[in-house]
């Protein structure tokens, strides 16, 4: 059975979740493990169609794991697209191993994304992959579109994205943000003038999830650290934007954790292609674009591969 984001009255303060709660039930797909190359085992959930036209690797957002109702965008694409959907645990996060919330280095955990992706183009050799994400699992996405050693990928997918601080994407109003994590600004600056070689490992990026959040998915991570949290925020997010060959975005214009107006107008500004999807959906917020991101997401790699 999925597990879903707890819809108590303390949960709300920071999202809303009553389209979660609201949500048909959908199973969950079981999770299946591949070896990664510094030895870990990496847990993902496949959603697979009899007749698969693409592929899609698809990462969760921060502290949280495939099995927290990404099984309604996994199954969405699965039996209305026929996509095959990969959804890992990123490492240190849900049922991969891994040190809870920390990565040896920001590289890792890219290199991560290459041995899933290997994995389902091993099953599907002739069909394009696209890679994607939610929340900072976007941000996952973007930086790993920039790596040098990254597979070769036929575009990418954004949902609610975290393009990081250099975005500039986040509410103005402190009274309308989302108080749902604290930075150690002092942890990164001492890890970036130590050229990596201190605070990676320490505790940096702090979420705010009610207790009776945690007591309910004991899974979910409550921090990063400065290596995992410099893999998943965008490094130049204006740049990597500008480098991406294709790629669809699409954020609720009632996104409570980024200001939806900016994300679309960042991307639009810097998107170099024509092709490029990116729109604004109404009545969305930050999670029940989980619900349906299927359709856009489903509907766009369609149109892509049919080009």
């Amino acid at each position: 059975m999925a597990m879903i984001w707890p819809t108590s009255s303390i949960a709300s303060d920071f999202f809303s979740l009553s389209a979660l709660k609201m949500a048909d039930e959908k199973p969950l797909a079981s999770l299946h493990y591949i070896k990664s190359t510094d030895n870990i085992f990496l847990a993902y959930r496949p959603y697979i169609p009899t007749n698969a036209n693409a592929v899609l690797i698809f990462f969760h957002g921060g502290g949280a794991h495939s099995g927290l109702s990404y099984n309604h965008l996994g199954i969405g694409l699965r039996d209305n697209f026929n996509i095959a959907v990969y959804m890992p645990d990123i490492r240190g996060h849900g049922s991969s191993e891994g040190a809870r919330g920390d990565a040896p280095n920001k590289e890792q955990v890219w290199a991560d994304i290459n041995t899933i992706i290997q994995q389902a183009r091993h099953r599907y050799p002739q069909l394009p992959i696209y890679v994607g994400g939610h929340s900072s699992g976007a941000g996952l996405a973007l930086n790993y579109s920039n790596w040098s050693q990254r597979e070769n990928i036929d575009g990418y997918v954004f949902l609610a994205p975290y393009f990081g601080y250099k975005s500039e994407t986040n509410l103005d109003d402190e009274n309308n943000r989302v108080a749902f994590s604290d930075v150690n600004t002092l942890k990164f600056i001492l890890n970036s003038v130590s050229f990596g070689l201190l605070a990676g490992h320490d505790k940096a990026v702090m979420f705010n999830f009610p207790e009776q959040v945690l007591k309910n998915n004991p899974e979910i991570v409550t921090f990063n650290t400065v290596n995992m949290s410099n893999a998943l925020t965008p490094s130049e997010p204006a740049k990597q934007i500008a480098n991406l060959t294709r790629f669809g975005l699409w954020i609720g214009e009632n996104d409570e954790a980024f200001d939806a107006q900016k994300v679309t107008r960042f991307a639009d500004t810097n998107s170099t292609q024509v092709n490029n999807e990116i729109k604004l959906l109404k009545d969305d917020t930050h999670f029940s674009i989980i619900l349906s991101g299927a359709e856009y997401i489903g509907r766009y790699i369609q149109e892509s591969i049919s080009e």
